[in-house]
């Protein structure tokens, strides 16, 4: 005879069904948590272990992906998490060269590949204007235009637009702001952030000059140096406005001259040999204090008083250049050869008693004295530049990396975007990444006059001299249709 269960067998089995299925949930679910942090099992050591996740992108995109041995479904943009180790990555696509490059992948953390720049196989460069005669260019920084002299002792600029497949030339006058009856070599220095503005120097035998240039109106050029009387060393935009110029005199003393309100400051620093701006906070200075003692620190805007970071026994050459990466700051100093990066607590106004930590985070030695020392890509890289070859430091990755040049670089760097930078070694146009990997000669050319990235990639620009004597601006296709 069939009985009923009791009541409180029902119950017994309805808290075992619900507890099982809250316990499958739970497993579930913590499973699936697990699995979002990057946890998976590693056959080589038959454990759970927390994985790096990797972010690949090209340039063009829709490259294939190899990491170690594993080859992925998709294609650029793409990504997978990998147990933490050493990879080689290869990123391919037909018609142009691998991209490679060895990375380290660390538990827990994003690993960001999406600066790879594929190069053709193949590149054709064509010409697309000429000139009889080219002294120097400048290329702007937001790469749609060159600032160009054609001769160093003419009065008058050029400015080349490129933003079409046409270049469209148009001309300024700098007679007005130039002395008179002195004849002058002219010589373009930087751009301002907004590539409307750019300094420039008109040397004579008897005093350089610095000009602020407006390419939109000619009549806003000045002469910076007779205007304010003052003899200028070094000058560089303000990175708060492009209407003001932060100058370094021959005797060492820093103002700022504002264009707007027709003003110059009263001395900052004193003593000055070497100067950089910090975001829009302050300026970092060298200061010679005795003929064998400097003094690196920096003065915040709006200021007169120098807060002192560091003191250096010795008269070697001094540089120092620092940014704010992810809120951080950063401090970065070179002495002979002699490298040293610092993250710093905090950096109050320089006239703020407040205490500052500074720890080291790199120590190097450079083959060579530094010639330059920049930080770049929104204070990422710490780039200190030696006569033969540069070192890198990786805020990100805390990860260093030499490059050895082939020929000797006496100037600065110079970048296409914020991870590729390029050498004009005296026969071709070369590409490099950050770290000096994924180097590439993309066109002949003996000339060592600025090169632009257009068009999202998809051409270079440089200034080549040919064989009649001439020079021609051409571009090179980089992104295959």
């Amino acid at each position: 005879m069939y009985r009923a269960p009791s009541k409180r067998r029902q119950l017994a089995v309805r808290a075992l069904v619900y507890g099982f299925m809250t316990a499958t949930v739970l497993m579930i679910v913590t499973a699936l948590v697990f699995v979002m942090l990057g946890y998976r099992f590693n056959r080589e050591t038959s454990t759970i272990q927390q994985g790096g996740l990797v972010q690949f992108n090209t340039r063009p995109s829709s490259a294939s992906v190899t990491i170690g041995t594993a080859k992925l479904a998709n294609r650029t943009a793409s990504k997978i998490t990998v147990n933490p180790g050493t990879y080689n990555v290869v990123m391919e696509k037909n018609g142009y060269h691998s991209w490679t490059k060895t990375v380290d992948v660390k538990a827990g953390q994003v690993l960001w590949l999406n600066y790879a720049q594929l190069i053709p196989s193949s590149i054709k460069t064509k010409d697309v204007q000429s000139f009889d005669t080219v002294s120097d260019a400048l290329a702007s920084p937001n790469g749609d235009r060159y600032a160009l002299l054609t001769n160093a002792t003419s009065p008058i600029i050029d400015f080349i637009d490129i933003t079409s497949d046409k270049p469209k030339q148009s001309s300024l006058s700098l007679l007005p702001n130039v002395r008179p009856a002195d004849p002058a070599t002219f010589k373009l220095k930087v751009w301002g952030s907004d590539s409307d503005k750019l300094l420039m120097t008109a040397k004579t035998d008897k005093a350089t000059d610095w000009l602020l240039v407006d390419r939109r109106d000619e009549s806003k050029t000045v002469n910076i140096s007779t205007k304010y009387g003052v003899e200028i060393s070094e000058a560089v935009f303000d990175p708060r406005s492009n209407n003001r110029v932060i100058v370094r005199t021959v005797s060492g003393d820093i103002r700022i001259i504002d264009m707007s309100a027709d003003t110059m400051s009263d001395v900052m620093a004193s003593s000055v040999t070497s100067m950089s701006t910090y975001m829009n906070d302050a300026i970092l200075v060298v200061r010679q204090i005795t003929p064998t003692t400097q003094s690196i620190g920096y003065v915040s805007f709006g200021s007169t008083t120098v807060r002192q970071l560091q003191e250096i026994s010795n008269a070697d050459k001094t540089l120092v250049a620092g940014a704010t990466y992810f809120g951080d700051p950063y401090i970065t100093i070179s002495n002979g050869n002699k490298l040293d990066v610092y993250r710093i607590r905090s950096m109050p106004s320089s006239d703020s008693e407040t205490s500052i930590g500074m720890s080291n985070l790199l120590s190097a030695s450079l083959p060579s004295g530094a010639t330059y020392l920049s930080v770049r890509t929104n204070g990422r890289f710490v780039l200190a530049q030696y006569g033969s070859g540069l070192l890198t430091y990786d805020i990100e990755l805390k990860k260093r990396s030499n490059t050895s040049f082939t020929v000797t670089v006496n100037d600065e760097l110079r970048w296409l975007d914020k991870y590729h930078f390029y050498l004009t070694n005296g026969s071709s146009l070369e590409v490099l990444e950050f770290d000096g990997g994924n180097a590439h000669e993309i066109t002949p050319l003996t000339t060592s006059f600025d090169a632009i990235w257009r068009d999202n990639g998809k051409y270079i620009y440089s200034i080549k001299s040919t064989v009649d004597g001439k020079f021609s601006l051409q571009r090179s296709l980089m992104i295959i249709d």
